[in-house]
């Protein structure tokens, strides 16, 4: 077995290869404008709609018009687009829920996405799968599989989308440069990616697994079109056109209040169901063709065009989360023992597709994000997680119901098993939250106070030393001092006193107002960051400065400076009790007079709560984002088992930056599965 190489080694040069790409958009486009100005003409010639090839005509036309215009822009369109798709933004891609929100245009236009997207990619096929080895290889694929890195063929049609969007051109022309414009820029793209291939190519052998995502529901037998899903999402038949009611249920209905009774009880196992599973065991194999059989059974019951439409969507949504690598073996297999009560709920109420709060869909959703919460079913918790998931599973499938009561229980009795499990695990998130809403608070009025200080007229002449103290640790301390003060007193404990003593006292022309007060002033700077908790030796360092400083104004030696270091400044504070009950990453501190980190020049990945990640701790750890300040300061991230680790925005920048955190999900998984459906839809449309 050759080295394992981790990605983050790689991650900055990838970073530059990305940036690169959008830098070398301007030349990509001015090549592709040249060839479709040469081509496209001929290509109109060849069309018999007389209609379709004076559009495709008028296009060419506007594009020579335009051609400065699009290739000074496309760079920054490219970026844009990168951006979007490091961030795992699905706005500006084709989504389950937002089918019944398009308008015939917007069908038209993606539809010639899709088409361009798929001309350009076969054209690419080989360098870009070189490329897509290449990014496994050194661990750079985004998660969820290397298909999802932001180089792909579909983000660069979308970037000339969004290029076309911004142009001032008709409807029709914009669709015309969407479809035919991404093909002619294979030749280039081609290139870019051997190129890049080229750079992150390891100097060693490597032999890592891989962590592809399942198949698309594409590959699986479906007849699926955009038209009958939009219908299935909009409450219509999609033969019909009538509106669909719930559907009535006489089979089941009176299995309804014994269900419930079960479901409640979760630890009633049917027996026939007991009996299956081991003859099941005992045979491999037979447990699909069972599920064969039932899906064909409930076809049979099939009375109305869109319960067919149900099942097929039900299916091949099973499909998509058990052949998630992300999920656990244990998980997907009770994920695949609730596709026979789900299938019988997609008979008679077509709102699991349509309405995100319906309680089968929420069940399904906790269980397959919570798990996320394990990379492996030895982690402590997951067999109690796994346990009571099977016992739900269990009770749904006793229950033999369709009614959304039972899935609704199911979830209310899964939630508050959980709950208690956690107790001391809510009870810490809680304290750290609490710390970092505090954390926060002060350090947004410290911030104001600090920049009061700067506007001071005194304050042009100090030395930065001084300022950075008064800037930092001082006002940190008056802040603290006006958020717990009830008094109401202007200068609570007296603490804006020492703002214009030490700034007179560090300069020549202003040190006599001082006087005899540098005792006293000691003395108040030493009560002020003891307040805060501020770390003795810090404390100690910062009042040898200071005297430092005022020594050397007194004497008025020009260009003197002083022999004491100054702690360095850190952008945002937190106390030592702060940063112990929030498992704060400290930043890493900026020296004096230096210029604060940057980040890169690509925009961070905004994380949403509730995604889960992987962090570079003991190795590769799990965590999930469960809280952000409400000023986006601070971010919170929890393990599965209670522990917590806090950072900074600009932390979390760096460590993004870095290579230090990859994404496992940054949106649900349930949403994932029907937007591969979505996309199959969209393939069988063409």
């Amino acid at each position: 077995m050759g080295v394992v190489q981790h990605h983050p080694q790689y991650q900055k040069l990838y970073r530059a290869c990305i940036k690169d790409a959008a830098l070398a958009g301007a030349s990509l486009m001015q090549v592709t404008l040249a060839r479709a100005l040469a081509e496209l003409p001929r290509q109109a010639a060849l069309i018999e709609d007389v209609v379709e090839r004076n559009l495709l005509l008028e296009s060419v036309t506007v594009l020579r018009d335009q051609q400065q215009a699009l290739t000074s822009a496309f760079p920054q369109a490219l970026l844009a687009e990168f951006a979007h798709a490091i961030a795992g933004d699905r706005s500006s891609t084709l989504s389950f829920e937002s089918l019944h929100l398009l308008g015939d245009e917007q069908v038209h236009e993606n539809a010639d996405m899709v088409r361009a997207g798929r001309d350009l990619t076969t054209a690419v096929q080989a360098e870009l799968a070189a490329l897509e080895s290449v990014l496994l290889t050194t661990r750079l694929a985004a998660a969820g599989g290397s298909q999802r890195h932001p180089l792909r063929p579909e983000v660069y049609v979308r970037s000339v989308y969004r290029l076309a969007r911004q142009s001032p051109v008709s409807p029709s022309v914009r669709r015309r440069w969407v479809r035919w414009l991404p093909p002619l820029m294979a030749a280039e793209l081609a290139q870019t990616y051997a190129a890049i291939t080229q750079r992150l190519q390891p100097q060693e052998t490597v032999d890592l697994p891989l962590d592809l995502a399942p198949e698309e529901a594409g590959g699986q037998a479906t007849q699926l079109t955009i038209r009958e899903l939009r219908k299935l999402l909009a409450g219509t038949g999609a033969e019909s056109g009538q509106a669909v009611a719930v559907f009535t249920d006489t089979d089941f209905s009176h299995t309804v209040p014994a269900a419930l009774e079960m479901v409640q009880d979760l630890r009633k196992v049917d027996q026939l169901m007991l009996q299956l599973r081991q003859r099941q065991a005992a045979m491999p194999g037979r447990e699909q063709d069972t599920l064969a059989t039932f899906r064909e059974a409930l076809r049979q019951e099939v009375r109305h065009p869109a319960q067919a439409l149900g099942l097929e969507v039900v299916h091949l949504m099973i499909e998509q989360l058990t052949g998630d690598p992300r999920l656990l073996p244990a998980v997907r297999d009770i994920v695949r023992e609730l596709e026979p009560p789900l299938l019988r709920l997609a008979l008679v109420d077509p709102r699991f597709f349509s309405d995100r709060t319906h309680p089968a869909r929420q069940l399904l959703e906790q269980i397959t994000q919570r798990s996320l919460a394990w990379t492996h079913s030895e982690e402590p918790g997951f067999a109690a997680f796994a346990e009571g998931l099977q016992q739900a599973t269990e009770a749904l499938l006793d229950a033999r119901a369709a009614s959304p009561d039972t899935f609704e229980i199911a979830l209310n009795a899964l939630q508050e098993a959980w709950a208690e499990a956690q107790p001391r695990s809510r009870r810490i998130r809680e304290r750290a939250v609490r710390a970092l809403m505090r954390a926060e608070q002060r350090n947004l009025l410290a911030e104001r106070l600090g920049r009061q200080v700067l506007d001071r007229a005194d304050a042009a002449g100090a030395p930065p030393e001084s300022l950075a103290f008064l800037t930092g640790p001082w006002s940190q301390v008056m802040a603290q001092a006006r958020l717990t003060d009830s008094s109401g007193d202007e200068d609570p404990a007296g603490y804006g006193w020492v703002v214009p003593t030490v700034l007179w006292s560090v300069q020549p022309a202003l040190a006599g107002r001082v006087g005899n007060q540098q005792a006293m002033l000691a003395e108040r700077i030493q009560a002020g960051l003891v307040s805060i908790d501020h770390l003795p030796a810090d404390t100690q360092r910062w009042l040898d400065l200071l005297s430092a400083l005022h020594e050397l104004a007194l004497s008025a030696t020009p260009q003197a400076r002083p022999v004491h270091k100054a702690p360095e400044k850190v952008d945002t504070w937190l106390a030592p009790l702060e940063m112990h009950e929030s498992g704060y990453v400290p930043e890493q501190p900026i020296p004096l007079g230096s210029t604060a980190w940057e980040a890169d020049t690509l925009p961070p990945q905004e994380l949403a709560i509730g995604a889960y990640v992987d962090l570079v701790g003991h190795g590769w750890e799990r965590w999930q984002l469960t809280w952000a300040s409400p000023h986006g300061l601070l971010f919170m991230f929890t393990k599965a088992g209670g522990a917590t680790r806090s950072m900074t925005r600009r932390k979390l920048n760096q460590v993004l930056a870095e290579g230090s955190l990859r994404m496992v999900s940054a949106h649900p998984v349930v949403d994932g599965a029907l937007d591969a459906v979505a996309r199959a839809a969209w393939k069988n449309s063409l």
